[in-house]
């Protein structure tokens, strides 16, 4: 069976991402931080459709965490095909004359960062083995729009954004790099605060939110796309970017 990692698959889009990745024959490791029980309850679920899940926490702040979570991965499923970062923070809104130094680093640390250490991470190991990989990034709109007082958020999607689209430079034709970008989209099934404030309906031109399903039929695509494909990204936002 093929593997896939998903980096923060525990919960929201990543838990998603997950189960639909089991619908289509994946073994997955996952790795979360606070959500062990949700992640423990993948397990059942993956294993109806015949697969394997390995879970290992992880906080995606630590460089050290990050190499033990993937040490363990592959010591317990193999070589994944694809690599999806999925893990990511929305930090309130707040002016930028209050951001301090080490909120701005902290955001960095768990949006940006991750991407580049876990695909440093894969491409060293499919150039020892021989053999092709597959990176996918969940970024967002807020990557290439700006939106008032989200500079941390705005800031550090924007560097994920142009971290990925380097890496697909530089790290052909190893890997193919791709972006998923959400615009506004429901989970009923896991709601937060920032769920509450999406955008009116009415203003996306395919006249309803997105679904978590809508965002896992553009990450399966890049999964089996052609592997020629690489530095673009599917914007998951019915539309919305074209009212901008």
């Amino acid at each position: 069976m093929p593997v896939a990692f998903v980096i923060g698959g525990a919960r929201r889009l990543g838990r998603s991402i997950t189960q639909r990745l089991a619908s289509h024959g994946y073994d997955v490791g996952i790795t979360y931080n606070t959500s062990g029980d949700l992640a423990a309850s993948l397990k059942s679920e993956v294993e109806l459709h015949g697969c394997r899940l390995t879970h290992v926490q992880c906080d995606v702040r630590s460089e050290q965490q990050l190499k033990h979570a993937w040490t363990q991965l592959t010591a317990n499923l193999g070589l994944p095909a694809v690599v999806i970062v999925a893990a990511g923070v929305f930090p309130d809104p707040q002016h930028p004359g209050t951001i301090s130094s080490e909120q701005f680093i902290d955001t960095m640390r768990i949006n940006t960062l991750p991407l580049i250490l876990l695909t440093g991470m894969y491409t060293t190991v499919c150039d020892e083995a021989k053999t092709t990989g597959r990176v996918i990034s969940l970024g967002s709109l807020g990557a290439t729009e700006i939106w008032k007082d989200r500079l941390l958020y705005n800031a550090s999607k924007a560097a994920a954004r142009t971290s990925a689209l380097s890496l697909a430079r530089s790290l052909a034709p190893t890997l193919s790099v791709n972006i998923v970008a959400p615009g506004a989209i429901s989970q009923p099934h896991d709601m937060t605060d920032a769920d509450k404030r999406l955008i009116p309906a009415e203003r996306i031109p395919m006249q309803r939110h997105g679904s978590d399903q809508d965002v896992c039929d553009a990450v399966m695509f890049f999964t089996s796309a052609p592997h020629y494909i690489t530095g673009q990204t599917i914007y998951v936002d019915g539309g919305y970017g074209l009212t901008r």
